[in-house]
């Protein structure tokens, strides 16, 4: 009987916790309802709002008059469409009302309920809304405050838009911050959880059936066995907290799947989706739930992604890392239903849902947050380039200009290298601004700075530091005339006349330029000395460039003084030539002669071409000068064979400005028209290194000049950078071996490899040899016992005029 007595204690306590649990799964199911619902109201008002801010904006911004036309357009007039219109796609669930208790349509006309809320909203202004249930019926009130744009229509009459003015008498007055309605949404209580509701009632009679079930099993199992009471108590503890354990699997499982999350969440299986939320059916714009579900992976996304892996592929291996660091999150491109792409933020993370191994996929839609980090990076790279050049020219400004003579400077000292720093100052720019105005001023500084940046290399920076200064750093200085050269282009250039707004400017320019490491190691010095070199300019009458070193100063206007007489030497043929018998050692016959040319300087005397070839090369005077030595020299051995003399092959040094020029082969073909002068008499000789500074060009060229029976030589062999590929190609016939290397044998090792190296390697690939630079018996020996036979050098004649060659060479007196 005490069993007995325990046994309805028990069964009532138990009763007791089944119902209280049971009455608190259901309070939690209404109340994530009513949640639900808020939030869904909550979301309408505010999109409500925005859509009646975006009109109102629109008809303000865009001057709209109101007429009976657009009147129709107002939020005012089209938002009982829009809900009437809304509420029939939603199955006539939820009502939008905005209303007024002055309203001008009596449509909008409140009504008691509203009246009161109106009233409420007014007593208490801290309020931002009220959420009410009544019958079944979920009402979300929200006030409607005057703004400052509602004054136009709602203000004082005499200020209202006048079409406003003219249509109605009524709703003005209001007073900015006054509440001039509400905003009303209705929601039905809908089916949404009716089927919740029906399981939990199945759950709750199932639960009530296995409770009686239970009672009954153990009413019996006290009567025949109260020995085992015990036993039995722990089996019946075991069996509830069973059931517990599935209830609340239940309910995680349900907040799992509908909880309303800001991003979308998919239960995959396998290839199979198992559930999904509210969100991603709204991320994907399917129409329903069932349609989403069942899609495949691959309608989801498009074939391939961004980087190029296939997307179906790409998940697998995800999926896979997810598995194996227990979560993973990665970006991958969505399609939507209407076939829009965008990008997501995917989290996959494996849980185990019941017995079955599923991946819980979180989507988040960044697409506008990667356009926002993408504008935001480029208003950055806006700003650092306003930060960092001028903002007239497009130039780096003094800040960039700083960073890149420091990283230049560091260079320098790293390389050993030079650098050189140019300080440019336009001169009388100021009358320019005072006469003419700022305006013109400014597009005087614009052409300047197109100009300066035509003459400078892709390397060098220029700058403006302010008003009409600019600078020009000169990195990889490889020697010092490439300082001057450039310093006359920009004098030269700056000062061509300038055509702006009608009107025609002539400007000059004062430069000052220092040197790393010469005039100084730091940035600060280097500008100082560069701008004291500018005024020094500038005291020189402007108009010219100052080094800070007045050494440099001195061998620049020597370079511009050789070059002004370079050209006047061109003008009145200044230039002779002298020639340099090539003799065949083995039958000490003259086999050809090499044209060599001297400048007859008036005031400086005899000049070799060391002088004064490299200054021709730079100014492009060498094809001039290459052209007269070529008509002088065919004329002169023309003229001996024309007297019976056999001077044998004339040797002619060839510029690579003179190969490359255009017009090179039609000014060969004129000077043998015009002397008579046969192709089989002439050799050209191309230097090494010049040859090999466009290889392919040098070879197309040569190929041309062989075809015309004229022979072609490497001179200088040895001492450039030759590839073996290319000398194989090349249409020589002939190597020169350079007198650099016939010094000092047999006795320099070095030099007597070199030699030998040289000489088989022309029997290698069946090329004549002639040796530069003999100038005694043990050279001429050792090169003929290698089998170098042909020599040129002092031992058998130094450079001389015709008439000299004439006495020595063909004995004629």
């Amino acid at each position: 009987m005490k069993s007995m007595k325990f046994f309805v204690l028990f069964a009532a306590l138990l009763f007791v916790v089944v119902f209280y649990r049971t009455y608190e799964q259901y309070k939690e199911i209404n109340h994530t309802q009513k949640l639900i619902v808020l939030h869904e109201s909550s979301s309408l008002a505010e999109f409500v709002s925005a859509f009646r801010k975006t009109y109102q904006d629109i008809f303000l911004r865009e001057h709209i008059a109101i007429t009976d036309k657009t009147l129709n357009l107002l939020p005012v007039k089209t938002l009982t469409e829009i809900s009437q219109r809304f509420t029939s796609k939603v199955q006539g669930e939820i009502t939008i009302r905005t209303v007024s208790d002055r309203p001008r349509n009596p449509v909008n006309r409140v009504d008691d309920f509203e009246e009161q809320m109106i009233g409420y909203f007014k007593v208490h202004p801290e309020v931002k809304y009220r959420f009410i249930e009544q019958e079944g019926t979920f009402s979300y009130f929200k006030p409607i405050y005057i703004e400052k744009t509602c004054l136009r229509c709602h203000g004082k009459r005499k200020n209202a838009i006048p079409s406003i003015r003219k249509r109605y008498a009524t709703a003005y007055n209001y007073k900015l911050g006054e509440i001039r309605g509400i905003m009303h949404i209705k929601i039905k209580d809908s089916d949404l959880f009716s089927g919740l509701y029906d399981n939990f009632l199945k759950s709750l009679l199932s639960a009530v059936l296995m409770y009686l079930l239970l009672l009954l099993i153990i009413y019996l199992l006290i009567k025949r066995i109260r020995f085992k009471e015990v036993e039995y108590m722990h089996k019946l503890e075991g069996d509830i907290a069973k059931k517990t354990y599935e209830i609340k699997k239940q309910k995680e499982t349900f907040e799992t799947l509908f909880e309303k999350s800001s991003d979308g969440i998919l239960i995959v299986d396998g290839s199979t989706f198992i559930e999904c939320n509210e969100k991603m059916v709204e991320i994907l714009k399917y129409p329903s739930k069932k349609e989403l579900l069942n899609m495949h992976y691959s309608d989801m996304v498009p074939k391939f992604q961004p980087d190029g892996r296939n997307s179906y592929e790409k998940s697998k291996e995800m999926i896979a890392l997810a598995k194996q660091y227990n979560g993973y999150q990665f970006e991958c491109v969505y399609r939507r239903a209407n076939g829009e792409e965008f990008l997501a933020e995917v989290t996959l993370t494996p849980i185990v849902l019941g017995k079955r191994h599923v991946i819980y996929t979180v989507v988040r839609d960044i697409s506008d947050k990667k356009k926002a980090q993408l504008e935001l990076l480029r208003q950055k790279n806006i700003l650092h380039h306003q930060a960092h050049h001028d903002g007239l020219t497009g130039l780096p400004n003094r800040t960039l200009f700083g960073d890149r003579l420091e990283h230049g400077l560091k260079l320098a000292e790293r390389h050993l290298g030079r650098l050189a720093l140019f300080f440019i100052d336009l001169d009388n720019f100021k009358q320019i601004n005072d006469s003419l105005g700022h305006q013109i001023g400014d597009k005087v500084l614009v052409v300047v700075s197109e100009r300066l940046k035509a003459k400078i290399r892709k390397e060098d920076t220029l700058a403006r530091l302010g008003g009409d200064e600019f600078t020009i750093i000169m990195e990889n200085l490889e020697e010092i005339r490439q300082v001057s050269v450039l310093a006359q282009k920009i004098q030269a250039v700056l000062g061509q006349p300038m055509h702006i707004d009608g009107h025609t400017l002539y400007i000059s320019c004062s430069i000052g330029i220092s040197f790393y490491p010469q005039d100084a190691q730091n940035a600060n010095d280097l500008v100082k000395y560069a701008d004291a070199a500018m005024y020094k300019a500038k005291e020189e009458g402007r108009n010219n460039f100052q080094f800070y070193s007045a050494e440099m100063t001195v061998l620049a206007y020597e370079r511009v003084v050789m070059e002004a007489s370079l050209r006047q030497a061109i003008k009145n043929e200044e230039f002779i030539l002298y020639y340099q018998p090539q003799v065949n050692a083995e039958t000490s016959m003259m086999i050809g002669m090499e044209a060599l040319i001297r400048w007859e300087h008036p005031h400086l005397g005899l000049l070799l071409p060391e002088k004064f070839i490299p200054l021709a090369e730079d100014t492009g005077l060498i094809i001039e000068i290459d052209r007269w030595v070529m008509r002088t020299a065919m004329k002169q051995i023309h003229q001996w064979y024309g007297r019976g003399l056999n001077p044998g092959v004339l040797a002619l040094n060839l510029s690579i400005r003179q190969l490359t020029d255009e017009h090179f082969i039609g000014i060969i073909n004129e000077c043998f028209d015009r002397i008579g002068f046969k192709s089989e008499w002439l050799e050209l000789e191309v230097t090494e290194g010049q040859m090999m500074k466009k290889p392919e060009e040098a070879i197309e060229r040569l190929e041309q000049i062989q075809s015309m029976g004229i022979k072609i030589a490497i001179d200088d062999f040895g001492t450039g950078y030759s590839s073996l590929s290319y000398l194989k190609r090349l249409p020589v016939s002939k190597l020169k071996i350079d007198q650099s290397f016939t010094h000092g044998i047999p006795e320099d090792k070095e030099n007597a490899a070199i030699i030998k190296a040289t000489i088989a390697l022309a029997k290698s690939l069946h090329l004549k040899l002639i040796a530069e630079g003999v100038e005694n018996e043990e050279q001429k020996n050792f090169l003929m016992k290698h089998g170098c036979i042909n020599m040129q050098g002092y031992y058998y004649g130094r450079p001389m005029l015709a008439e000299q060659i004439e006495k020595k060479c063909f004995d004629i007196c």
